[in-house]
């Protein structure tokens, strides 16, 4: 996992993840799905990646959303942690979000949510683009030290997409709605 990982608590077991992240994260989800112009209803594919243990499953679940929800984590035991409520509509992927294994533009929807400060952003950034079809939604974590720098590099890397910036000060995250400008 790295150094920064563990230094941001990511080292807690999985079972006790929706304990202490859990109402930070639907804090997130609302700011991006409720105040935000996502419509679900024209969405059909969703990519998480860096799904921990499948709390935005649940939150689009509970939303409405019945498309397909695909989770991706490269830690096994949030993997195993998700599958406990896994439903008909979604699937769980053990991988990588540096290597992608997916076609190109599969996804309606590409969410990586506070995790790309634990990545190699322009290796990742490129991955998330070349899958999404058309909305790519990246938090960064407010107040590390490099939290700027990634905030730059997802603007000059993603350039060419519409960037939608949200930021509420009760949230400990930036959060960036990329919208795929028309070919």
């Amino acid at each position: 996992m790295g150094k920064v990982g563990r230094t941001l608590g990511y080292d807690v077991p999985a079972e006790g993840y929706r304990e202490l992240y859990g109402e930070e994260q639907l804090e997130k989800y609302d700011l991006i799905f409720r105040d935000s112009m996502i419509d679900l209803e024209d969405i059909e594919l969703v990519l998480d990646v860096g799904c921990g243990i499948g709390l935005l499953r649940e939150y689009l679940r509970e939303l409405g959303f019945d498309g397909l929800y695909v989770g991706l984590d490269i830690l096994e035991d949030r993997i195993m942690e998700a599958r406990k409520n896994r439903d008909h509509g979604s699937d769980l992927v053990l991988a990588d979000a540096h290597h992608l294994p997916f076609r190109d533009r599969g996804f309606d929807l590409v969410a990586l949510i506070t995790v790309v400060h634990l990545l190699r952003i322009e290796s990742s950034l490129r991955e998330l683009e070349r899958v999404s079809r058309r909305i790519l939604i990246v938090t960064i974590l407010k107040g590390l030290t490099f939290s700027a720098d990634l905030s730059k590099m997802v603007m000059e890397l993603i350039s060419d997409w519409m960037i939608i910036p949200l930021d509420k000060p009760w949230i400990k995250d930036l959060v960036y709605i990329l919208v795929r400008r028309e070919d």
